[in-house]
């Protein structure tokens, strides 16, 4: 009898067991332990069927009632997966509430087939009301629940979880976590599986990972392998992120006419499709081009018709970037209190979002304003509380950068702070060349 059958007819078993009341210890005997049941109820494929025949005659199951019984289960299955599409609809309506009461009334056992798929909707409720902690549990269970039950094996549930673990450890300022999680969705997808959008969300998230952690060869490569395939991609936002990446990568390594192109692309994408995030951050980006072509009365329209979107925007993280970006704008206009004005507004945004990348730029981009204004002492002090931060959270490009901006402030004022900095940054260095090999400072 094939695989499938022998699920389905551990399905039937563990049902008419509960409904009789049963543990797994009063089925057992001296022929069958309760792991071997526990096994053909989750469908494990190497046990035998005749085990499984033995079992359904201890609950004197007839094999002429398994055909009405599987039709009984299939009905019952199709009303739960139709209540979980259900749950990922309200999901998408934004009703978390709603969509947690319909997870818990269907109050579905760790064996039962569609667990791993509840525990992951829970997560992602979870998430949309800022619990992270209780989300990143849903997920874990997710996974094992996945591979506790065979039917989960071409749901792609375990990579979407650990994809979604990604996401909360990124929320929580821990990119190294990020990546590893994603990594780990990658390890867990299954190219003929459900859910097949994870695969290029993974690609997503992990370009999106390593462009916060300054690592832009490795994300050139992910956006490089992804890029041919890009027509399969249906989320429009997925679409999008990509080519906001694109631009991004090509900006920061100074291929300015490539960024302007992707920029104009994703924003024509973004407008046909009234997406406010994108539609503020392709402005953005060409603010941020067209300042490294000194074309700064362009660049100003553009931050400008960026901000136009600012109290519509559902996330706000973003807005840190474009107030920075716009400062360093200022200061090229020689408008030293507009930029040191919105630098501010940068820090600010940082913090309220709990956003230690960003924050840690616009602290930098404050420490350059001083230093050009030749107030070293406090330029010091805004540098090293972005290199704190950057070291506490592994940003180690960002802290080579940063080291090489204080021991030019010390260099004049404190010759033993300059030698401490010069060997922090040969130390940062050597890490960066045994982790990438050699790599290029690249534009922030």
């Amino acid at each position: 009898m094939k695989t499938v059958e022998l699920q389905e007819i551990g399905e039937i078993i563990r049902k008419i067991r509960k409904q009789r009341g049963l543990r797994l210890e009063d089925l057992a005997d001296n022929n069958i332990s309760p792991a071997t049941i526990s096994n053909i109820e989750r469908g494990v494929p190497h046990v035998s069927m005749d085990k499984a025949l033995y079992l359904l005659d201890k609950l004197k199951i007839e094999t002429s009632q398994i055909p009405f019984l599987l039709m009984e289960e299939e009905n019952e299955l199709r009303n739960v997966e139709l209540e979980l599409e259900m749950v990922e609809s309200l999901w998408k309506l934004k009703q978390y509430d709603k969509a947690m009461d319909k997870i818990e009334h269907l109050n579905l056992e760790d064996n039962h087939p569609l667990a791993a798929t509840a525990a992951y909707l829970k997560g992602k409720c979870f998430v949309k009301k800022g619990n992270l902690k209780r989300a990143e549990r849903a997920y874990y269970n997710a996974i094992k629940l996945a591979n506790q039950h065979s039917s989960n094996n071409d749901k792609n549930i375990e990579a979407a979880s650990f994809c979604e673990l990604g996401i909360c450890a990124y929320m929580q300022n821990d990119l190294e976590g990020a990546i590893q999680f994603t990594n780990s969705a990658w390890g867990a997808f299954k190219d003929n599986g459900d859910r097949q959008y994870v695969r290029f969300v993974i690609y997503r998230n992990k370009a999106v990972y390593l462009d916060k952690l300054g690592d832009i060869h490795a994300g050139i490569r992910v956006i490089e392998e992804v890029w041919d395939s890009l027509h399969e991609v249906e989320e429009v936002e997925t679409q999008l992120t990509f080519y906001w990446l694109r631009a991004e990568f090509h900006r920061k390594t100074g291929g300015d006419n490539e960024a302007l192109k992707y920029a104009k692309q994703g924003l024509d994408l973004a407008v046909k499709n009234n997406h406010s995030k994108y539609i503020f951050d392709f402005w953005t980006m060409l603010g941020c081009i067209y300042t490294s072509q000194n074309e700064l009365d362009i660049a100003e329209s553009c931050f400008d018709t960026a901000l136009s979107a600012k109290d519509i925007l559902s996330d706000q993280r973003t807005l840190s970037t474009t107030f920075a970006k716009l400062g360093v704008l200022y200061v090229h206009q020689n408008k030293d209190s507009e930029a040191k004005e919105a630098i501010r507004q940068a820090i600010t945004c940082a913090e309220n979002q709990n956003d230690l990348s960003q924050l840690t730029y616009a602290l930098m981009v404050m420490g350059d304003l001083l230093k050009k204004n030749n107030e070293i002492r406090e330029a010091i002090e805004y540098y090293q509380r972005a290199l704190d931060f950057a070291q506490k959270h592994t940003l180690q490009r960002r802290e080579y950068k940063l080291l090489f901006k204080l021991a030019e402030c010390w260099h004049s004022l404190d010759e033993k702070e300059f030698q401490k900095c010069m060997l922090n940054m040969y130390q940062v260095k050597r890490l960066l060349k045994d982790k990438d090999g050699d790599f290029f400072d690249e534009m922030d």
